[in-house]
């Protein structure tokens, strides 16, 4: 799932606690008992999101998983992914989820906090899940606030920059370092928006984007959650990074706040897919679907800049858990091993929900890309986690109050609603009052 340019706060999204707070007994927030060993049989239910063309690649999976392990039924559900936690919240407040159950890192803690999720690592301790390919930072991805593994990875996506090269060069703009820090991205939208043509803005403004604050908090050699799911960093950090952004919009750099408001959710709708901006946030697997979608100019993607620690590109984890309802766990941890090490899998899947988590297949797409532009996204990722970017335990209610709160909150600046302070008043309150431990 391209993670969207923008956080945008759904129903379900608020509700997931109100949902989720019924589903255990003892609201410990401890693991459900793990179900080791057993035979490979029978049935297993699976629930993913994703497009049509998604469906595709999952059915041809299935059908090798059950010609490898004969006497198993998978049977699969699909929906698209606005609507996918909403039900999925339904299903776990009635004990009802899914044998393999798709999760993402930022809605993951949602459901380990209310102990509907099997701790996976005895799973791999027996050896019914192998893990060896995946590097242990994308590993941790997969955990929880205790530690406790409750995901296995399998996709990971990230933000980037998306840059229109060619546009770049018409200009006579190079494009930053590998490495460039922050102070240089600001030299490098002054540079760029003195030389673009009248009314194409250097960037999108991205002070509302989680994936961007993670990266300057984290670049910057701060830690972002506390233990206990709060705001580590301090107020005065989201304030120097909104002031930033607001210097970037009065000296003229960006998109104004109604053409980012106005701008379509779809890739080929993106401003920078039209040429409207120069440079602009998208999902980092988005390259490829940009390019084609603009084949007479060349695209390309940088990773966000540095700070004094470092890289701070955080990844959004797609993985696989198995909830304490499963009644067939032994088929369910089968699934999850096959689809983690089956090369021919992941041939099929090709990096379609962010790049494979396992090193020895991603070395292999980033030989030999299924589209052009994934190569690119493929060692940007490895970039990611060569780099061993600290990954951040997002805490319940993450999705909901950091990462739309802070869209929101933002835009109140942005609308003159509310001042830098004051929306940092707002936005602090409100995250540290509903994330994490209560």
């Amino acid at each position: 799932m391209p993670i969207s340019r923008r956080s945008l706060l759904s129903a379900g999204g608020l509700a997931t606690a109100a949902l989720l707070a019924g589903c255990s007994s003892s609201g410990s927030g401890s693991p459900g008992d793990t179900k080791t060993g057993g035979k490979v049989t029978g049935k297993i239910e699976l629930f993913y999101w994703g497009s049509s063309s998604r469906v595709d690649k999952y059915n041809k999976i299935d059908a090798l998983f059950q010609k490898a392990h004969a006497g198993t039924t998978v049977e699969a559900s699909a929906t698209d992914f606005e609507s996918y936690f909403d039900k999925l919240n339904t299903m776990a407040a009635s004990q009802s989820m899914p044998d393999v159950t798709t999760m993402q890192t930022r809605q993951l803690n949602d459901y380990t906090a209310n102990g509907v999720l099997q701790n996976l690592q005895p799973l791999i301790d027996a050896g019914q899940i192998k893990v060896n390919d995946i590097p242990k930072s994308v590993l941790d991805y997969g955990r929880g606030p205790d530690g406790t593994l409750y995901m296995i990875p399998f996709g990971c996506a990230w933000n980037a920059i998306t840059v229109n090269q060619s546009m770049a060069e018409k200009a006579g703009i190079d494009l930053p370092k590998t490495g460039y820090t922050w102070d240089e991205y600001a030299d490098w939208l002054s540079d760029a928006q003195d030389k673009l043509p009248d009314g194409i803005p250097a960037a999108d403004d991205a002070g509302g984007s989680e994936a961007r604050l993670l990266a300057y908090v984290i670049s910057n050699g701060h830690d972002v959650f506390t233990a206990d799911g709060k705001l580590a960093f301090d107020k005065s950090v989201l304030a120097e990074y909104w002031n930033m952004w607001q210097g970037f919009a009065k000296s003229g750099y960006l998109l104004k706040p109604q053409q980012s408001a106005d701008e379509p959710d779809q890739l080929e709708q993106f401003y920078v897919t039209l040429n409207k901006v120069l440079s602009e946030d998208t999902a980092g697997n988005a390259l490829p679907g940009i390019q084609a979608a603009n084949e007479d100019n060349k695209m390309t993607t940088l990773l966000f800049p540095s700070g004094s620690a470092g890289l701070g590109n955080s990844l959004f984890v797609s993985g696989y858990s198995i909830p304490t309802n499963s009644e067939n766990t032994a088929t369910a941890a089968a699934y999850i091993d096959f689809w983690t090490n089956d090369d021919d899998s992941a041939a099929i899947f090709a990096s379609d929900n962010g790049a494979v988590a396992n090193t020895r297949q991603l070395e292999v797409q980033i030989e030999n890309p299924a589209a052009k532009g994934l190569d690119q996204v493929l060692s940007q990722y490895k970039q990611i986690t060569d780099a061993k970017v600290k990954a951040p335990v997002m805490p319940a209610g993450y999705f909901a109050y950091f990462s739309a709160g802070l869209d929101r909150h933002y835009q109140d600046v942005q609308f003159g609603r509310a001042s830098v302070d004051q929306a940092v008043e707002a936005f602090f309150k409100e995250a540290n009052s509903s994330m994490g431990g209560q």
